[in-house]
């Protein structure tokens, strides 16, 4: 992706879809029924956003670009936006309407295992699934039970109570990502999103200990180049900020719920020294791990 095609994408933080001023609003958690607050999802519109996004069509259709691929979101779908995913959105019906939240990488992060890298390695793959009619009902449950715990305000654990329940429902779409994952085994794709998904699911396996693309490359029996090429066609980011940002999350994920220290961090996740993975980093985050953990 060249320079004039990514400004075409406007960088969108969390902070600024909602009115974090509120003194009710849960920091980096926000509720919303018309999808990132009714103000990006338009016909035209294209961004990367900062946070993970889940909604619940119940009813209307929206069809975007989503990483490279074409996807329509209707009644009872899921869909799953991760954070810096390149969206374009074609166009969005009147009746559009979708149960949304909207959460940081680290609301995700503090949660328990499985939930941290499963649900980013899977909503990769897959950001948009249709569900049967039960299962989306099931889920709007979990959404009209969070929204009133979301809402009482006189309660003095509404923040954690909030965030239990969006961690059960995360695990309901992990279990569905699974099921699905079961069932389309056989399916037959087109063979640049077979290469995708079978990076992804190298990626998941090793990206703790291989960070070089020539590894994967090796592995899919591709040159370094072709597989950058139809990663970057397919997702719009190449195999190389793949790999950086999947490990930046375990990192951020160990500093967070781990005592470790940074030369722990490091040999485990396979850096050549401390001080190359402080580097890698302060480059991809801006600040330190040391900085990181404190804030």
């Amino acid at each position: 992706m060249d320079d004039n095609e990514k400004k075409r994408f406007a960088r969108i933080d969390i902070g600024d879809l909602f009115d974090v001023a509120n003194p009710h609003a849960i920091k980096n958690f926000y509720l919303s029924h018309l999808g990132l607050g009714g103000r990006i999802f338009v016909p035209g519109s294209s961004f990367s956003f900062n946070g993970f996004y889940i909604g619940i069509c119940r009813g209307g259709e929206c069809s975007m670009r989503i990483s490279g691929r074409d996807y329509s979101i209707e009644k009872d779908s899921l869909q799953i936006l991760s954070p810096d995913q390149l969206v374009e959105i074609s166009s969005v019906s009147e009746s559009y309407s979708c149960d949304s939240i909207i959460v940081s990488l680290d609301v995700i992060l503090e949660f328990p295992s499985p939930v941290d890298i499963n649900i980013m390695s899977m909503a990769l793959k897959n950001p948009v699934i249709r569900l049967g009619c039960d299962r989306a009902s099931h889920l709007l449950e979990y959404y009209a039970f969070l929204e009133k715990q979301y809402m009482e305000t006189e309660n003095s654990f509404r923040e954690e109570i909030s965030k239990t329940i969006l961690y059960a429902l995360i695990l309901e779409i992990c279990d569905i990502f699974r099921t699905r994952a079961d069932d389309g085994s056989g399916m037959a794709k087109p063979k640049q999103e077979k290469l995708s998904d079978d990076f992804f699911k190298l990626l998941t396996k090793y990206y703790r200990t291989e960070h070089n693309a020539g590894f994967y490359a090796d592995k899919l029996h591709r040159t370094p180049k072709y597989l950058s090429t139809a990663i970057k066609r397919l997702t719009g980011r190449s195999v190389s900020d793949w790999i950086n940002s999947t490990l930046i999350s375990e990192i951020k994920l160990m500093l967070k719920v781990t005592d470790k220290t940074v030369l722990e961090i490091s040999e485990e996740l396979n850096f050549s020294s401390p001080s190359v993975f402080v580097q890698f980093f302060r480059h991809n985050t801006g600040i330190t791990p040391l900085q990181y953990r404190k804030r």
